[in-house]
């Protein structure tokens, strides 16, 4: 598979999450870096390789979705990554036309196996949902394949040839949603993405982008942020 080039610069936003500064604070986000390292690392290495997302990165969404906790919920999503079982279904429809290349064969069959009809599904119903749900809160290797292919759709939904992949419109649509006004512009009447690159101080800035969501980016792309102590300070 052909992927949109990602490139990780740390940190990108010169600001730190709260108490993420303090001894106490740093010293907890690197002991649940490592917990969910060690529980979940295999599976983030996997489907990091087929969706071609470094390790790192699965590993600090999960620290911020769920501080590693597969069974949590919230509102609509689910488990590790907290992934809501209507993307699950409709990230894949769009899979080819986004992406640009097809979803791999081995993802088809797993989503299959969970809920068998969900590819070929014209809408999203109930059936779906329950099925969806039981799997991505018992199944961690479900749930992390899951983010991770909705994370590579995010990312090439607003990457182009010349600037590759925005991993910090991705981390917004990831968290607020990929149809955001925020993240869209509308032409002809139709909401297409916004591929114009922008830095994240001043998407961090923007306070039309809800106040959760630019918290974050501040979480993951800022000083002391969970990618931050990957890749800078390479607690794992």
């Amino acid at each position: 598979m052909s992927y949109s080039k990602l490139t990780i610069k740390i940190p990108e936003v010169n600001k730190t999450y709260d108490y993420y500064s303090t001894p106490n604070g740093r010293q907890s986000n690197i002991q649940m870096l490592k917990e969910i390292n060690q529980k979940y690392g295999a599976y983030c290495e996997k489907w990091g390789q087929v969706f071609d997302i470094p390790k790192g990165v699965i590993v600090s969404f999960i620290a911020t979705e769920s501080g590693g906790q597969q069974g949590q919920f919230n509102f609509c999503c689910y488990g590790l990554m907290q992934v809501s079982p209507d993307i699950v279904w409709e990230y894949p429809t769009k899979w080819d036309k986004t992406v640009g290349s097809p979803l791999p064969q081995e993802v088809k069959n797993i989503l299959e196996s969970k809920a068998s009809g969900i590819l070929s599904a014209k809408k999203f119903n109930s059936t779906l949902d329950g099925k969806l749900k039981k799997a991505l809160l018992a199944d961690a290797n479900f749930n992390i394949m899951c983010g991770t292919m909705c994370l590579r759709w995010l990312i090439e939904r607003f990457s182009t040839f010349l600037t590759g992949g925005q991993l910090n419109k991705a981390i917004i649509g990831y968290n607020a949603g990929a149809y955001s006004m925020h993240l869209n512009t509308f032409v002809l009447g139709i909401r297409t993405p916004n591929k114009i690159p922008t830095d994240t101080t001043t998407l961090v800035n923007n306070k039309k982008i809800p106040f959760e969501t630019r918290n974050y980016l501040v979480k993951m792309l800022g000083v002391n942020g969970y990618m931050s102590l990957v890749y800078k300070d390479k607690v794992i």
